[in-house]
């Protein structure tokens, strides 16, 4: 599960054209600017696993550093509040946003559920394209959502750390019972922000070989436990989805709450988000959730989402979604501090759990997701304060790209 992050400067503006448009009239079709993404990321070699199975510890090996006895259940305090249901029904079709969606659909260029908001008003609900074979996407369809799991995960741990029930600062072999002694040096705010030096067990080459079976988080970390750091902690970004399950697995630790059960009783239902939840299914096949296509026709390989664990197994819809950016964007969830502590770049401009990128000229919080079958987008661009949901069942989808263009549609509009 990799993010796609466009790097390509342009400076492309074509007007809209009619929501009559056709693949065959592509010529006509408004075309995406290419978003420059300021403070781009840095690749790093693929590392490939050199074990299958947990290993054996024993007791006396030196080379592992056992936690200290877990501490009782710690209850999070819970969130005071629910959201009000957002109204039913597509708004803004006929829009000038809803008219580059659809022109986007009918080029085979996009499948999914958008929404626009500005300063609390939704421009623009609508679904394109077809969710399953017989079954269009509409406003209220679910999908996957891969890496935008990670901000849930960031946000509990967050919370944790307000309620000083740990300390983003400390190392993470406080809360690992069987922590390897290089990775003493790490921590959390280190898994945080993607600074760690672990590498991502995603970018294994027999990661997508193993992508459809069932797996356990302990199972997952053995992937990668005995790998080297491939870089000194805190010293660089490397993008590594192996950080977030060890963050899943530090929550259970403090807690003793099972990650899909401390994610629905500690945010979804005080949310009121009822379209949110962990993935259980067996390879995806669920069929109510948007099914996973690599591009128009061309069916995505079958994915379970333990495989991606506290790093993307959940799923959404775009009014979960925006209900999960308000309840941030107004305080309910973290207090003002922590807020802003999240929303503070680390290094290369990935902040913890989001991402502080200029998109389209203008600032972004935002993270994208991308997974078999799978690209998402959440953002806000907090002057003049718009919010672009993107879910689509198309993995080629230009998504980042989309929803800048889309904020900048919003922000022009009268």
């Amino acid at each position: 599960m990799r993010l796609l992050i466009a790097l390509t400067v342009a400076t492309i503006l074509v007007a809209c054209s009619g929501s009559n448009a056709s693949p065959s009239t592509q010529a006509i079709l408004p075309i995406l600017p290419t978003v420059t993404v300021e403070g781009g990321f840095v690749t790093i070699p693929t590392v490939q696993s050199s074990t299958d199975v947990t290993p054996t510890i024993a007791a006396t090996d030196a080379s592992f550093v056992p936690a200290p006895e877990p501490p009782a259940a710690a209850n999070i305090e819970p969130i005071p509040m629910n959201l009000d249901p957002l109204e039913v029904g597509s708004v803004g079709a006929d829009t000038v946003l809803g008219q580059h969606m659809r022109s986007l659909e009918e080029a085979g260029l996009f499948s999914g559920s958008v929404l626009v908001a500005r300063r609390g008003e939704i421009l623009l609900r609508h679904g394109y394209g077809m969710a399953s074979r017989t079954i269009r996407n509409t406003a209220t369809t679910k999908f996957r959502l891969a890496s935008l799991t990670k901000q849930f995960t960031a946000v509990l741990i967050l919370r944790l750390h307000e309620q000083g029930k740990l300390n983003i600062d400390d190392g993470i072999c406080s809360y690992l019972e069987f922590c390897p002694a290089h990775w003493a040096p790490i921590t959390i705010r280190e898994l945080l922000s993607h600074s760690s030096g672990i590498p991502d067990y995603t970018d294994f080459l027999d990661f997508d070989k193993r992508q459809a079976t069932p797996t356990t988080r302990d199972q997952l970390i053995a992937r990668f436990r005995d790998q080297p750091l491939i870089f000194t902690p805190g010293s660089m970004y490397k993008y590594s989805n192996s950080g977030y399950v060890l963050l899943g697995q530090i929550l259970e630790y403090i807690t003793g709450m099972p990650y899909a059960d401390l994610l629905k009783n500690e945010l979804c239902i005080p949310l009121g988000l009822n379209d949110t939840d962990y993935d259980h299914s067996i390879a995806g096949n669920d069929p109510t959730l948007a099914l996973g296509l690599y591009a128009m026709g061309v069916p995505a390989a079958p994915i379970d989402s333990s495989t991606l664990n506290s790093a993307g197994a959940l799923y959404s819809t775009i009014d979960d979604l925006y209900r999960w950016d308000r309840a941030l964007h107004d305080g309910q969830v973290l207090k003002p501090d922590t807020l802003t502590l999240m929303r503070t770049p680390q290094l290369r401009n990935y902040a913890l759990g989001v991402m502080r990128n200029p998109l389209a000229g203008m600032t972004s919080v935002h993270h994208d997701g991308m997974a078999s079958g799978i690209r998402t987008f959440l953002g806000n661009f907090p002057d003049p304060d718009i919010t672009v949901v993107v879910l689509s069942n198309y993995e080629n989808a230009d998504v980042v790209n989309i929803a800048a263009y889309l904020g900048v549609l919003a922000r022009d509009m009268p």
